[in-house]
């Protein structure tokens, strides 16, 4: 075993070799930018891909981690050093913090691993090799492009990187574990069709962080199931992935941001099961009911549109698992029915100018109410349904008598963007938290 200082220094001194090589080689033969980052990022990922064999301890991952962090913000703010070596990592036309977050990813991957290998190798490999192949392929051969928060990216590229994701999980669990070979088979596909759908919908290069760690996480879960279950969570992961793509010209979401949401009924599912998917299909299937805009003036909404409504979601199932099911489930139906409510106030104030507020509001109370009553009546024991019903009517006005007054079809400027954002996202779960009265008198 090397010496863990000796270890670092050799580390050091190979990166910095590779950096003045690359950077050589990029001034000689003109390389394409995105050519010398992602050669950096596999040789760099390679080295990684040693550190269980290196390391025992985690302190010598974080002093390379430390170190390297370092030296990178160094490339990026010191004038001389971003002369010299900034083109090898930052050439590219984008705003990415993609070279930062790696050592990050990589000393917090090493740790959650917790000295089990393979959990550290499969997720570094995944980093390392699909999202390389994933850009490259879809620098060189990219035609079918799709709309992402940061510009486009291309499904060549995305089905490289599902490939390269499937096979770096695929043959490590095949050939070093005891894992069956039609789980290995199933884990590797939605590991790589979830990690794709990650990477799509990522931005400023947290991919690097993103990648690693979802795919560690999803390992841990995947681990020790069955064939059947693995198949099921597959199946579902597809449909809603080509739900919301099928009906991407009936949205104003992007399709990073259409991504997005499949990839969010996928965890409201799979953490909650079925209950937790039907609010959102009916969000979903009512989104694509609403009156539509005219073709040319049709709003395009990025990935801040889902988030909006996901993260109040995400925190009432956080409640539901912690509280019971049977009733906790409440709450998070009630935030979706919110959301809901809140779309329809937006969405009529824009195409259906003529309509009196009062008019709005009564719509926009009463179709979600109309809508998501039924489900009460399916998932609710039978001696809370009309406290339901009532904590649902209640809830959805409250939600949008706030949203009507606040909202403005108007965009904000730059500076109260991020205020508009966190209020529009508080609106609904602020009023679903009616629901949780439910819970302290049962």
């Amino acid at each position: 075993m090397i010496p863990p200082l000796f270890a670092i220094v050799g580390i050091l001194i190979i990166l910095g070799a590779m950096l003045g090589g690359l950077r050589a080689a990029q001034h000689r033969y003109q390389l394409h930018p995105e050519f010398s980052r992602k050669a950096a990022h596999i040789i760099t990922g390679l080295i990684c891909l040693s550190f269980p064999w290196i390391f025992t301890q985690l302190w010598p991952v974080l002093v390379l981690t430390i170190a390297i962090t370092a030296v990178l913000l160094s490339v990026r703010l010191v004038p001389h050093l971003k002369n010299q070596l900034g083109g090898v990592l930052g050439g590219v036309e984008r705003n990415s913090l993609g070279e930062i977050c790696f050592p990050i990813a990589v000393a917090t991957t090493f740790w959650l691993a917790q000295s089990n290998w393979i959990l550290y190798f499969i997720p570094i490999l995944v980093l390392t090799v699909a999202d390389s192949v994933g850009a490259l392929v879809g620098l060189r051969y990219g035609i079918s492009r799709y709309q992402t928060d940061e510009g486009e990216k291309s499904a060549e590229g995305s089905i490289a990187f599902f490939s390269a994701a499937f096979l770096s999980a695929h043959i490590p669990l095949l050939l070093f574990t005891s894992i069956g070979r039609a789980e290995c088979l199933l884990i590797g596909l939605t590991i790589g069709f979830l990690i794709m759908l990650l990477e799509a919908i990522s931005w400023r290069g947290l991919d690097n962080l993103f990648i690693p760690i979802g795919t560690l996480y999803l390992l841990k879960l995947y681990w020790s199931m069955d064939a059947f279950h693995l198949g099921l969570r597959l199946v579902v992961l597809t449909c809603l992935a080509i739900l919301s793509l099928y009906w991407r010209k009936r949205t104003t979401l992007s399709d990073s941001a259409l991504m997005a949401a499949a990839l969010a009924g996928y965890g409201l599912w799979a953490f909650g099961g079925w209950t937790f998917l039907i609010s959102p299909l009916l969000l979903f299937a009512l989104y694509l009911l609403l009156p539509g805009f005219d073709p040319v003036t049709r709003p395009i909404q990025n990935l801040h549109a889902v988030t909006r409504v996901i993260g109040g979601a995400y925190l009432y199932l956080f409640v539901a698992l912690n509280t019971g099911n049977d009733v906790g489930w409440l709450p998070f139906h009630l935030c979706v029915a919110c959301h809901a409510g809140n779309i329809i106030s937006a969405r009529l104030q824009v195409v259906r100018p003529n309509f009196s507020a009062t008019r709005v509001i009564f719509m926009a109370w009463l179709v979600p109410v109309l809508l998501f009553a039924p489900p009460l009546l399916c998932f609710i024991p039978i001696r809370s349904w009309a406290i339901s019903i009532a904590l649902l009517a209640l809830a959805v006005l409250t939600s949008v008598l706030a949203f009507t007054k606040y909202w403005s079809p108007i965009t904000p400027p730059p500076d109260r963007q991020s205020r508009q954002w966190f209020v529009e996202s508080a609106i609904a779960p602020l009023a679903a938290s009616i629901g949780l009265f439910i819970l302290f008198t049962r």
